[in-house]
């Protein structure tokens, strides 16, 4: 049996970081070109969320449900996949497309548009996948077909029951695999969507190359709504949505609170077995397991770790927002090797020096002093790229005939994209430097691991948002429809709010009824919302806005308690559009 070491405890600080953005954002090619056993966590259980009660609506009706109905069926499918009782919003908003919340110069991407689910897939590994370039399957692939594709490739028994499904059109078939991969390895380009990367489609050679060598699925999406970097991990990990895995969004309903899903980097709120925690479980411990992540959202492509009895302390190391490098030792473990890992300042320097001066300016941008900042700058891949480096050579990577699991997220083309849109010469270089990344990871890989013994996914976990310059879209601000809303219901209805997301609302389900107001009465009064009723963005608005104030902002607005019925009334079955 390998050793596992046992790094002390704490979060270990690390001389680093300055602001991060990455250059990630490679595959326009692509758009142009627990096994069910007593100890994985399950409902009911000690260590499931308990069963909140959901108030009864009633029956599905009038206008809110006839807009909800006529959603396309498959925005409905995506929304269904996404719903848990339990745990999500109450309220559900679908803006009309391209319109989002956010601002002029803020932009969100949570939604079941195809802009913003269809993702880049791609598979590479020499000898265990095949050489197929873009392949276009008869079935809609989403990321949940990631972990059963690779528990086959590993040898880890795969659970029945989870709409995931292996992708073996893309598979060299398995008499003819020279014998498992010595290491598998998974990585989200954070907010890489299609729609980004053919936005910027000479900025990822490395994916492209990896697309043409490999396998590349067409119209790969993420497959559930809302399309947050927690749901959309979990499901990568589990090879199930939402539904079934338990992580709804970034805040989810636990009991009477709302609470954040990762809190305390705990996987407590997540309700199936990863593929890690399964291999780990067939390989007796003796695989590596090892996350790197901006933060906590993103363990749910890891798994439960030493929280789920029999598993250990697979190794889950994550970034606080001042950059300090953190786990959560009682259920990680976080190498101690890395606390004084150098290469930082080198990193800041080349940022620095891409323009030809060292000025202490990335296009235009200061680099700040604090490393937590530099997160969002491209400082912060080439270090991730550092890090990965020493966990790889550190954990032992692929060092023998026990196959290891890698999972790692680039989070700079998402936070790039947010700070300065998808469109920016920003991105752009996010994209870039991501694919820069993508390349020093596949030559580690080849030169630590051997040439033909690991395999790769590339995958991301949503697309984004253009700014509205370009498209037309109206941003909404939640605090002007709250406040139209108390206008339209005569209820405080901020006061109501418990928590919010863009495109979900958290109620106070045990005041709604002393104020005599309710969830459906609240989706009728947005569902009616207009431009003209925030007033005071439409007259800061820019020209071509003025002429518009009579539309409505929303397709549908409805309580998610009303899935069900929308579904069996609207979706396929019900003869839905």
């Amino acid at each position: 049996m390998r050793a596992r070491r046992r790094p002390r405890a704490g979060a270990h600080n690390i001389n680093i970081m300055r602001r991060a953005l990455s250059p990630l954002l490679a595959l326009a090619v692509l758009a142009a070109a627990c096994s069910g056993t007593a100890t994985e966590p399950s409902p009911g259980s000690a260590r499931s969320s308990p069963r909140a009660s959901t108030p009864a609506e009633p029956t599905a009706s009038g206008p809110a449900f006839r807009a909800a109905c006529r959603l396309p069926v498959e925005q409905l499918r995506r929304l269904r996949r996404g719903y848990d009782p339990r745990r999500s919003p109450d309220l559900v908003l679908v803006p009309r497309a391209p319109n989002y919340f956010g601002g002029f110069s803020t932009y969100t991407h949570s939604g079941p548009w195809d802009y913003v689910q269809e993702v880049p897939l791609v598979l590479y590994g020499p000898g265990y996948v095949r050489a197929r370039g873009e392949i276009d399957p008869d079935r809609v692939v989403t990321v949940a077909d990631v972990a059963p594709t690779l528990a086959g490739l590993l040898g880890t028994p795969w659970p029945e029951g989870r709409p995931g499904e292996p992708l073996e059109e893309a598979l060299v078939p398995a008499g003819k695999r020279p014998r498992p991969p010595r290491a598998a390895v998974v990585v989200v380009w954070d907010g890489a969507g299609r729609n980004v990367l053919a936005r910027w489609p000479r900025a990822w050679p490395t994916l492209a190359r990896l697309a043409r060598e490999g396998t590349a699925v067409r119209g790969a999406e993420v497959g559930s709504s809302p399309s947050v970097t927690p749901a959309i991990h979990a499901t990568i990990g589990t090879g199930a949505f939402p539904k079934q895995h338990g992580i709804v969004d970034i805040p989810l309903r636990r009991g009477d609170a709302v609470v954040g899903s990762w809190e305390g980097h705990s996987p407590r709120n997540l309700e199936l077995a990863t593929l890690g925690d399964l291999h780990d479980e067939a390989t007796g411990d003796r695989a590596e397991v090892v996350m790197f992540a901006e933060n906590n959202w993103h363990l749910g492509m890891l798994g439960h770790g030493a929280y789920r009895a029999g598993g250990d302390r697979d190794v889950a190391v994550m970034v606080e927002d001042d950059g300090r490098l953190v786990s959560n030792e009682t259920f990680y473990s976080l190498p101690s090797y890395l606390s004084d890992l150098e290469g930082f300042d080198r990193a800041v320097r080349a940022v620095d020096a891409a323009d030809g001066a060292l000025d202490g300016l990335w296009m235009g941008h200061d680099l700040l002093d604090e490393p937590g900042e530099m997160r969002h700058t491209p400082v912060w891949l080439l270090w991730q790229s550092r890090i990965l480096r020493a966990l790889v050579e550190g954990e032992g990577l692929g060092r023998d005939d026990v196959p290891d699991l890698l999972v790692t997220n680039f989070k700079q083309i998402d936070l790039i994209g947010h700070d300065w849109n998808m469109l920016s010469p920003e991105t752009r270089a996010a994209v870039a430097y991501s694919d820069d990344a993508l390349a020093d990871l596949v030559r580690l890989l080849d030169r630590r691991v051997g040439r033909g013994r690991w395999v790769l996914v590339v995958t991301a976990d949503h697309g984004q948002s253009p700014a509205p310059s370009s498209t037309g879209a109206w941003p909404i601000g939640l605090s002007p429809l709250l406040e139209d809303l108390e206008r339209r219901v005569d209820a405080p209805v901020a006061d109501l709010v418990e928590d919010e997301r863009p495109g979900a609302i958290w109620l106070d389900r045990d005041r709604l009824p002393r104020e005599g107001v309710s969830a459906r009465d609240l989706a009728e009064a947005a569902l009616d919302y207009r431009i003209r009723d925030d007033r005071a963005a439409l007259e800061a608005a820019p020209a071509g806005y003025a002429g518009r104030g009579r539309e409505r902002v929303f397709s549908a607005v409805f309580p998610y308690a009303w899935m069900p019925q929308l579904w069996a009334r609207c979706g396929p079955a019900g003869g839905g559009r």
